[in-house]
């Protein structure tokens, strides 16, 4: 993800916080935050925790990525009970939307991105990986006959 740069010099001012406190509260060496202030890059998990010792949102933190992307990516580490999605298919991005308005403990949208696309966070144990079923003409009968008969 892409970090604001110019917008955590404005927060950081207006708060009066130095950057060697947000690299104290967050556990950043000083090699690393001075790479993401000159680069302009961060993951999502230290975005949030600079974003939590500025006081602000991850949002008011990033920025859209600069060449337009039409993909969807799920994050997460062994052991996480949280993963990170990036999402630009509307679709899908719909169905997040309603899952962080009706379980906002569970499902949260952490960046809206100019472009459509946001970023949320989700549980790892609602990530599936079904693959369609592969029926021959047979089979589909068979359930269909089985549908009817209820």
């Amino acid at each position: 993800m892409r970090f604001n740069t110019s917008n955590y010099r404005i927060i950081t001012g207006k708060n009066g916080i130095s950057d060697e406190e947000v690299r104290k509260s967050t556990g950043l060496s000083e090699k690393t935050f001075l790479w993401i202030l000159e680069n302009q890059y961060i993951e999502v998990p230290t975005l949030e925790l600079i974003a939590d010792a500025v006081g602000c949102t991850a949002a008011e933190l990033s920025l859209p990525d600069s060449i337009p992307c039409n993909e969807n990516c799920m994050e997460w580490h062994k052991d996480q009970e949280q993963a990170t999605l990036t999402l630009s298919q509307r679709r899908i991005i719909s169905r997040v939307e309603k899952l962080a308005a009706s379980r906002p403990e569970e499902c949260q949208i952490i960046a809206r991105n100019p472009n459509g696309s946001v970023c949320a966070h989700i549980p790892v144990s609602w990530i599936r990986i079904n693959p369609k079923r592969e029926l021959t003409e047979e089979q589909r009968e068979e359930r269909a006959g089985r549908l009817l008969q209820r």
